[in-house]
């Protein structure tokens, strides 16, 4: 749902649920990053830091090194759910100048940007070549993301330059998604992917298929095929890839991709009491024989079966006082995918749910439909399912911009530098 915060069609603190929230009174909640797991010790080790005025606080399990506290945990079961990072394919240029769309800050950020975009270029209006390179935008990566992305920001965009920004010219404006594939959305069908193709270029949408962004700057980029593309956005949804954090973790077996290897009761392969899901560990398809993809159904099942093991495990200890090797009272994962949907813009979408192939306005309902119900709380549903109803009465978008204390006084601190006399006023 992130590319509708983009668009500023959701709230961004309505699809956010604080984990605070879903924790009973027992539970005891850290936020923090994580240095080491000692996996031998069974121990984890994690980091924040405090502020400077909270120097001098410090409990007996509480080792304080200027305003950076560390914390040892000790457990007796663990669960890795740590998810993935980008995959930038080592391309320090491209991780140097790309937004990318993976979190809510994300999403806030290139939201700003895009309005700053917007902005710059309705004041260059009569400036054609700067002009054309503020209103292009690249998308990288013809999956769910990436064709959810370029579909909600094209949609935006064209709809502010209608509505606020009457400087700028539709004709000046560039959407282009670039993938290395020959098509796009390689998890549908291809009658599927050939329509959310022909949609996006219906909708002004440039598609570049069978490329790759090869190298980026502040203004530029390039791709294999030795074209330049002048502007000052790119949008990286190209793969992603297990954190360092994972592929280094010792006293465990990795696939080929890095990702920690599980069996069937999704434990970590040579280790008791350990568990590892979602985008992070390597889990077989029962029905299949291949990985299971990294979506959000999947890890949600299996959330579900790890609480199981575990209940399952202190129960059996509690009661027989035996952690055997009987692995008849687990639970397998073995779930059966129920289908993938993506939403290419305003009311519009495809999806295969059940076996049943769906596209345009149909698929876009149940997509919106399905997201709408695994929303964690009743209390978000509510404010989701407003913001979308105020989306259909109210045609403009909301073109809001929330700059953050840094931006603002970055600005302000190169305003006071410059000099400029002599210009006179316009």
């Amino acid at each position: 749902m992130l590319p509708e915060v983009i668009s500023g069609t959701i709230e961004p603190t309505h699809i956010a649920t604080p984990l605070r929230t879903l924790c009973n009174r027992r539970t005891k909640f850290y936020e923090a990053s994580t240095v080491s797991i000692e996996l031998q010790n069974k121990q984890v080790v994690i980091i924040h830091s405090v502020d400077d005025n909270n120097k001098g606080v410090q409990t007996s399990w509480q080792h304080q090194s200027s305003s950076i506290c560390y914390h040892i945990l000790k457990y007796d079961y663990l669960v890795l759910a740590v998810g993935n990072e980008t995959n930038f394919f080592g391309n320090t240029n491209i991780a140097n100048h790309a937004f990318t769309i993976k979190t809510l800050h994300d999403a806030i950020i290139l939201r700003d940007h895009i309005i700053n975009m917007l902005e710059q270029a309705d004041l260059e209006y009569e400036n054609e070549e700067q002009l054309k390179q503020l209103m292009t935008f690249v998308v990288v990566g013809g999956g769910f993301a990436g064709i959810e992305t370029v579909g909600e920001i094209n949609s935006f965009i064209h709809n502010s330059i209608d509505n606020f920004y009457h400087n700028i010219k539709s004709k000046y404006v560039r959407v282009i998604l670039v993938d290395s594939h020959g098509s796009i959305l390689p998890e549908v069908t291809e009658d599927l992917s050939k329509f959310a193709l022909q949609s996006l270029k219906e909708k002004g949408v440039e598609v570049m298929l069978n490329s790759r962004v090869m190298n980026a700057s502040m203004s530029t980029v390039n791709l294999n095929n030795n074209t330049i593309i002048s502007s000052k956005t790119l949008i990286w949804a190209g793969g992603v890839k297990p954190c360092k954090f994972i592929t280094d973790l010792p006293f465990c077996e990795h696939d080929k991709a890095g990702r920690i290897m599980v069996n069937s009761y999704l434990e970590v392969m040579g280790q008791t009491g350990v568990f590892a899901l979602g985008d992070c560990a390597s889990i077989l398809d029962p029905n299949t024989g291949k990985s299971y993809p990294p979506t959000a159904q999947h890890a949600i099942r299996q959330g579900t079966v790890v609480a199981r093991n575990i209940i399952s495990e202190i129960k059996r200890i509690r009661e027989y006082n035996n952690r055997g090797a009987d692995n008849n009272f687990k639970t397998k994962i073995n779930y059966k995918t129920i289908g993938v949907m993506a939403k290419i813009g305003k009311r519009n979408g495809v999806g295969i749910l059940l076996g049943h192939k769906v596209h345009g306005f149909n698929a876009w309902l149940l997509w919106r439909i399905y997201y709408l119900a695994n929303l964690p709380t009743f209390e978000k549903k509510w404010k989701v399912a407003l913001d979308w109803t105020m989306d259909i009465l109210f045609k403009k978008n909301d073109i809001t911009r929330l700059k953050t204390f840094i931006e603002v006084n970055n600005t302000r601190s190169i305003v006071d530098k410059i000099q400029l006399p002599g210009i006179r006023e316009r």
